[in-house]
């Protein structure tokens, strides 16, 4: 008797891209993450009319829709730009001389025009040097936030200089929202058999949370309507997407 066994628990590596036909283009992988699908369908019923009991006697089918939720672990700038309507821009390190900083008091704090600075060095406007933790103080490189401790016998504006490191920013809501075709390449656990799985257009919303302070691992969601490809919708996979299941036996 063969074995029919079907039960699943499926893993795999999801990776977004753009659609070319019926297949993902400029693939890449999201890290760690968890993909689920629900389709919907709205209908309306006729009662018939002629039994005297008004039974249900027809169903009419009204709209057909369904939705892509990935749930994501790992802050990759292309993953923010999707949950933030964002673009990712790319600061490379240098170096900065002369940056003019406001008129301080002692104890005012401020910050930089760059972040994940070093060998900072501050000088007035007479070319008079301020020593670290005399005439001021660096409360967070990272940040890039300089505090002065120290006013008296300088000529102000005071002039920063120091180097900074490379990093990615992605700002909010700053781009229309890309289409994306999203592709997870898996196995079903139990067997080790494999599972495809392609959606050709999926339109994501911005991530409705993103936590900034997590007691432990953190992560965001993002979920998406599934788009009709017209030139598809006729085909025998359709136009939305398809599960491919292999067989190891």
């Amino acid at each position: 008797m063969a074995d029919d066994n079907k039960l699943f628990s499926f893993q795999g590596y999801v990776y977004l891209g753009d659609l070319s036909g019926r297949k993902i283009a400029n693939p890449f992988w999201v890290g760690d993450a968890t993909m689920n699908i629900a389709l919907e369908t709205e209908s309306v019923e006729h009662t018939e009319s002629f039994s005297g009991q008004r039974l249900p006697y027809g169903r009419l089918t009204t709209k057909k829709s369904a939705t892509a939720t990935l749930t994501l672990f790992e802050a990759r700038a292309e993953n923010l730009a999707l949950a933030l309507y964002g673009n990712k821009v790319t600061v490379t390190a240098g170096t900065v001389t002369g940056e003019a900083l406001p008129t301080a008091a002692a104890g005012d704090l401020f910050a930089l025009d760059h972040a994940l600075v070093s060998a900072l060095t501050i000088s007035d406007s007479a070319s008079d040097t301020l020593a670290e933790g005399e005439d001021f103080s660096i409360e967070n490189a990272a940040g890039g936030l300089v505090k002065i401790l120290n006013v008296t016998g300088f000529t102000q504006p005071f002039k920063a200089a120091y180097s900074h490191a490379t990093v990615d920013s992605t700002g909010l809501f700053t781009v229309t929202p890309p289409e994306r075709f999203v592709k997870m390449v898996g196995v079903n656990t139990l067997d080790n058999t494999p599972v495809i799985v392609d959606l050709y257009r999926v339109r994501f919303d911005p991530a409705s949370e993103l936590s900034l302070h997590n007691e432990e691992f953190g992560s965001f969601e993002l979920s998406g309507a599934l788009l009709a490809v017209a030139g598809l919708m006729n085909s025998p996979l359709g136009g939305f997407g398809s599960i491919t299941l292999g067989n190891n036996g």
